[in-house]
């Protein structure tokens, strides 16, 4: 970091992002906007470098933007934990339920698929009546 800053690339690199992705988080107020160099360029601070890894770290746990926006609105402590916590429950609650529902699906489709399987071989070709679980009228 130079004495005033890092600038966006290296800031980017660091957190394993893209500079566009930092811009459109400072576009949607999830980071203020940073210092200036003379020649323009984006400066982050120690505390600016702290706020992009928190609100990067909160996005790979696979929260909205919205949900950022309301979570960083919260401010720092214990109240940002309680917060956090309910929305992961929340996220947890919501993969289980639909884990449940992709595993109904894939026992479904697997009980067509052995059914379509175990058509006997002497139907038409074209007989898909195991895939659909009806009884066969295919001659």
């Amino acid at each position: 970091m130079t004495q005033d800053g890092i600038q966006i690339g290296k800031l980017a690199t660091l957190l394993g992002t893209s500079t566009k992705t930092l811009r459109f988080y400072e576009r949607v107020g999830l980071l203020d906007a940073p210092g200036r160099s003379a020649s323009a360029y984006r400066l982050y601070d120690d505390a600016a470098v702290s706020k992009a890894r928190l609100v990067v770290d909160l996005r790979r746990l696979g929260l909205s933007i919205h949900e950022l926006q309301d979570l960083l609105g919260t401010g720092q402590g214990a109240n940002l934990r309680s917060h956090l916590l309910a929305l992961m429950d929340e996220k947890l609650r919501d993969m289980y339920l639909q884990l449940s529902l992709l595993q109904g699906r894939v026992d479904d489709l697997s009980v067509r698929h052995l059914a379509l399987l175990s058509t006997p071989r002497e139907r038409s070709a074209g007989c898909i009546c195991g895939a659909l679980l009806r009884p066969c009228n295919c001659v």
